[in-house]
Protein backbone atom coordinates (compact mmCIF):
# COMPACT_ATOMS: atom_id res chain seq x y z
CA UNK A 1 0.00 0.00 0.00
CA UNK A 2 1.32 3.43 -0.87
CA UNK A 3 1.39 5.80 1.80
CA UNK A 4 1.84 8.87 -0.79
CA UNK A 5 -0.90 10.95 -1.16
CA UNK A 6 0.42 13.64 -3.01
CA UNK A 7 2.49 16.73 -1.86
CA UNK A 8 1.04 18.42 1.04
CA UNK A 9 -1.92 21.18 -0.16
CA UNK A 10 -2.68 24.52 0.44
CA UNK A 11 -5.41 25.73 2.42
CA UNK A 12 -8.46 25.14 0.32
CA UNK A 13 -9.07 28.11 -1.42
CA UNK A 14 -13.03 27.67 -0.64
CA UNK A 15 -11.90 27.98 3.16
CA UNK A 16 -13.29 24.14 3.47
CA UNK A 17 -12.52 23.43 7.14
CA UNK A 18 -12.66 19.88 9.19
CA UNK A 19 -11.97 19.52 12.56
CA UNK A 20 -11.32 16.20 13.58
CA UNK A 21 -11.05 15.62 17.44
CA UNK A 22 -9.24 12.77 18.86
CA UNK A 23 -10.15 11.22 21.90
CA UNK A 24 -8.78 7.67 22.18
CA UNK A 25 -5.31 6.86 22.99
CA UNK A 26 -3.15 3.96 22.53
CA UNK A 27 -5.28 1.67 24.62
CA UNK A 28 -7.28 1.27 21.70
CA UNK A 29 -4.80 0.76 18.70
CA UNK A 30 -7.77 -0.24 16.28
CA UNK A 31 -9.06 3.11 16.82
CA UNK A 32 -5.90 4.84 15.80
CA UNK A 33 -5.14 4.47 12.30
CA UNK A 34 -8.07 5.28 10.88
CA UNK A 35 -8.59 8.97 11.69
CA UNK A 36 -5.00 9.89 10.88
CA UNK A 37 -5.49 8.03 7.11
CA UNK A 38 -8.66 10.33 6.65
CA UNK A 39 -6.99 13.39 7.58
CA UNK A 40 -4.21 12.87 5.18
CA UNK A 41 -6.58 11.85 3.12
CA UNK A 42 -8.51 15.30 3.40
CA UNK A 43 -5.54 17.64 3.57
CA UNK A 44 -4.38 16.04 -0.11
CA UNK A 45 -7.68 16.92 -1.37
CA UNK A 46 -7.06 20.83 -0.33
CA UNK A 47 -9.59 20.93 2.77
CA UNK A 48 -7.72 22.78 5.58
CA UNK A 49 -7.54 19.87 8.05
CA UNK A 50 -6.78 20.21 12.27
CA UNK A 51 -6.57 16.86 14.45
CA UNK A 52 -7.18 18.38 17.78
CA UNK A 53 -6.43 15.95 20.50
CA UNK A 54 -7.59 15.64 24.09
CA UNK A 55 -8.53 13.16 27.00
CA UNK A 56 -5.91 10.42 26.38
CA UNK A 57 -5.22 11.05 22.56
CA UNK A 58 -2.21 13.09 23.38
CA UNK A 59 -0.61 9.88 24.36
CA UNK A 60 -0.12 9.45 20.68
CA UNK A 61 1.87 12.30 20.19
CA UNK A 62 4.47 11.68 22.25
CA UNK A 63 7.92 10.79 20.49
CA UNK A 64 8.21 7.32 20.09
CA UNK A 65 4.61 6.58 21.13
CA UNK A 66 2.58 6.14 17.68
CA UNK A 67 5.70 3.71 16.83
CA UNK A 68 4.75 1.45 20.00
CA UNK A 69 1.13 1.47 18.62
CA UNK A 70 1.01 -1.95 16.59
CA UNK A 71 -1.42 -2.56 13.44
CA UNK A 72 -3.04 -5.38 12.99
CA UNK A 73 -1.93 -5.73 9.31
CA UNK A 74 2.04 -5.42 10.23
CA UNK A 75 3.72 -2.01 11.03
CA UNK A 76 2.95 0.50 12.98
CA UNK A 77 0.69 3.74 13.72
CA UNK A 78 3.71 5.94 13.26
CA UNK A 79 3.46 5.67 9.40
CA UNK A 80 -0.29 7.62 9.34
CA UNK A 81 1.31 10.29 11.73
CA UNK A 82 3.80 10.88 9.18
CA UNK A 83 1.53 10.91 6.81
CA UNK A 84 -0.54 13.33 8.31
CA UNK A 85 2.01 15.72 8.45
CA UNK A 86 3.13 15.19 5.08
CA UNK A 87 0.20 16.14 3.72
CA UNK A 88 -0.43 19.27 5.65
CA UNK A 89 -2.39 18.29 8.55
CA UNK A 90 -2.53 20.78 11.43
CA UNK A 91 -1.87 18.24 15.17
CA UNK A 92 -3.18 20.43 18.24
CA UNK A 93 -3.04 18.68 21.71
CA UNK A 94 -4.78 19.96 24.54
CA UNK A 95 -2.48 21.67 27.34
CA UNK A 96 -4.34 20.50 30.36
CA UNK A 97 -4.86 16.89 28.76
CA UNK A 98 -0.73 16.86 28.17
CA UNK A 99 -0.46 18.06 32.11
CA UNK A 100 -3.18 17.19 33.83
CA UNK A 101 -4.09 13.21 32.50
CA UNK A 102 -1.15 12.16 30.44
CA UNK A 103 1.78 14.13 31.95
CA UNK A 104 3.36 14.87 28.76
CA UNK A 105 5.53 18.22 28.71
CA UNK A 106 5.68 20.15 25.35
CA UNK A 107 8.87 19.01 24.94
CA UNK A 108 8.02 15.36 24.54
CA UNK A 109 5.96 15.91 22.00
CA UNK A 110 6.78 15.04 18.48
CA UNK A 111 7.76 17.91 16.33
CA UNK A 112 4.58 19.53 14.14
CA UNK A 113 2.46 19.60 17.32
CA UNK A 114 1.47 22.83 18.48
CA UNK A 115 0.28 22.79 22.26
CA UNK A 116 -3.03 24.87 22.87
CA UNK A 117 -5.83 25.56 25.26
CA UNK A 118 -8.72 24.16 25.77
CA UNK A 119 -10.39 26.90 24.41
CA UNK A 120 -8.83 26.49 21.24
CA UNK A 121 -11.28 23.42 20.57
CA UNK A 122 -14.28 25.85 20.70
CA UNK A 123 -13.13 28.47 18.22
CA UNK A 124 -11.52 25.37 15.61
CA UNK A 125 -15.63 24.16 16.42
CA UNK A 126 -17.17 27.39 15.29
CA UNK A 127 -15.01 27.85 12.46
CA UNK A 128 -15.05 24.42 10.93
CA UNK A 129 -17.44 23.58 8.14
CA UNK A 130 -17.39 19.73 9.82
CA UNK A 131 -16.25 18.58 12.96
CA UNK A 132 -15.73 14.79 13.29
CA UNK A 133 -15.00 12.62 16.35
CA UNK A 134 -13.22 9.77 16.83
Amino acid sequence: MSTDLGTPAPADPTGKKILMIMTTGPEDPDKTYAPFYTAALMAAMEIDTTMYFLMHAPELLRKGAAEAVPLKKGGNLKMFVDMALENGVKLMACAESCRDLCEIAETDLIDGVRLVGSATLADLALEADSVISF
